[in-house]
């Protein structure tokens, strides 16, 4: 499910669970549960505010790796899915053409924003030379080990990606890289998480992690029904560039 619908579902269900406890004295754990209920809702409400946002373009995408890194292929194969999906639900919307640099963020700015991420606490801020970087999109394969991220849209119309390295679990585990890298841009298009581990954009709060993504055979996790809704509704056929 989406995350605006995600966040609807724990509330009705918070209000359910007041409402019994209102209608029957004490019910014996209810607070305790209508607080983690309505937690529920607030993170859910709070994604759907961080990444349902359309673009007002087609953004460029950067990938800012070491030279030759076996993530980039990966990186190109997740743009063409996702422009593919795009053109079937009937949207001229696409991500841009993808070019590289060498140009690294700094792994200490990478790992403190995944633990931040990971803590949900408040990230630290940007580095001030991504600002003169030209990407619209910047995908940043790291050499450091966290939690990969994804940035709301900033105020200088950038989307940040930080990917995590793939020298040990579960970036190694077979299946998992090419899914984290999918699901991260399914962020930067606007995607919430679900709490289904069966989906591509299964994530917190639910307990899904990315090992879920291991399989035998190469394949990308599908997208919710509501998500190809949210997208249709992001980019509509009528959707065209603004700047």
């Amino acid at each position: 499910m989406s995350s605006a619908s995600g966040f609807a579902t724990a509330l009705r269900r918070g209000i359910a669970a007041l409402a019994l406890a209102g209608v029957g004295g004490i019910v014996p754990g209810a607070p305790e549960q209508l607080l983690l209920l309505l937690g529920e809702a607030r993170t859910a409400q709070a994604q759907a505010q961080q990444f349902g946002q359309p673009w007002d373009r087609s953004p460029t995408v950067l990938v800012a790796s070491p030279p030759n890194d076996a993530r980039i292929p990966l990186v190109v194969d997740a743009v063409a899915y996702w422009n593919q999906q795009l053109e079937e639900i009937g949207t001229p919307f696409r991500l841009g053409s993808v070019e590289y640099t060498t140009q690294l963020l700094p792994d200490d700015y990478l790992i403190a924003r995944g633990a931040a991420v990971d803590r949900g606490a408040v990230p630290p801020p940007i580095p001030e030379g991504v600002w003169q970087m030209p990407g619209d999109l910047i995908v940043a394969l790291s050499g450091a080990a966290f939690v990969s991220w994804t940035t709301p849209r900033q105020a200088g119309g950038k989307v940040l990606v930080g990917i995590r390295n793939e020298r040990g679990p579960p970036m190694s585990l077979p299946n998992v890289a090419r899914n984290v890298i999918l699901h991260e841009l399914g962020h930067a298009i606007g995607l919430g998480h679900n709490d289904d581990r069966t989906l591509l954009m299964c994530g917190r709060p639910a307990p899904c992690r990315p090992d879920a993504f291991q399989s035998d055979a190469p394949r990308y996790f599908p997208l919710a029904d509501a998500e190809r809704a949210l997208l249709a509704t992001l980019y509509p056929p009528t959707w065209s560039p603004t700047r």
